[in-house]
């Protein structure tokens, strides 16, 4: 294989690398996930982060816990949601190096197949 097409193909390479694991990390906010409280009361606020609380939604939960005046219960839902995305996260970034790992090994099967 001549050095213009080895080097083309690690151009290719690069950027089908840089375009599966470019999207981990950066999801934009969806009206779910917006800050606030949709509740015109504390007691309405902390009936609707409880709900929200049982559902996993704990990001939102905590927002209706601090709209409701609890600060501790908002601070746990909070945690929560940080561990909950932590957890997607290291998900997306398996698959990703997963993805990543077979694209490599289809790219030397190629190498090997053309000497």
């Amino acid at each position: 294989m001549s050095e213009s097409k080895r080097l083309l193909a690690s151009i290719v390479i690069l950027g089908v690398l840089v375009v599966a694991i470019a999207p981990v990390g950066r999801a934009e906010p969806t009206p779910e996930n917006a800050r606030g409280c949709a509740a015109a009361t504390p007691e309405q606020a902390k009936w609707l982060a409880d709900q929200l609380y049982r559902q996993a939604q704990y990001e939102r939960a905590g927002d209706c816990y601090q709209a409701a005046g609890d600060p501790a219960d908002a601070n746990e839902a909070f945690v929560k949601a940080v561990e909950a995305n932590s957890d997607a996260i290291a998900k997306d970034l398996k698959h990703q190096g997963q993805i990543a790992k077979t694209l490599l090994t289809g790219v030397k099967r190629a190498f090997r197949s053309n000497h």
